[in-house]
């Protein structure tokens, strides 16, 4: 099962050439991630964080830049859990080109629940691990 989220491209992500500057991507993702985590398991990533104290650092990041995107446009980010583990959850994500819905981007981010005051990784909460393991 695929989340999906638009994303406009605004003035501050691009370089002199308009085109998005590369470390941007990696904020979308995150984005999404927000985003995907409040759909898929029915509270709030800023609750996650601020309420829970847990939270999902990235800790390997992979990604391919296919075709540039820019200013103007929107990107359409599109999630889907590629891997669930006791502690981890790698997500796959495909960014398009809102203009021509073109791939510009896969990536895939391995991320892992942390307890943010201990600062270890802790098991997935049963609650969220259902939610992820069943889709939308």
């Amino acid at each position: 099962m695929t989340f999906s989220t638009e994303i406009e491209i605004r003035f501050g992500d691009v370089d002199p050439a308009g085109i998005v500057y590369s470390p941007v991507i990696f904020h979308y993702l995150h984005v999404a991630l927000e985003e995907f985590f409040a759909a898929r398991c029915g509270t709030s990533y800023a609750d996650f964080v601020q309420r829970e104290r847990l939270g999902l650092p990235s800790v390997n990041v992979r990604a391919e830049f296919l075709r540039p995107l820019v200013y103007g446009d929107r990107a359409r980010v599109r999630v889907r859990v590629a891997r669930l583990g006791r502690s981890s959850l790698a997500l796959a994500y495909t960014i398009e080109r809102g203009s021509d819905e073109q791939t510009a981007v896969h990536a895939e981010v391995v991320h892992v629940c942390m307890d943010l005051d201990a600062r270890r990784a802790v098991p997935i909460p049963d609650r969220y691990r259902s939610a992820l393991e069943k889709g939308p």
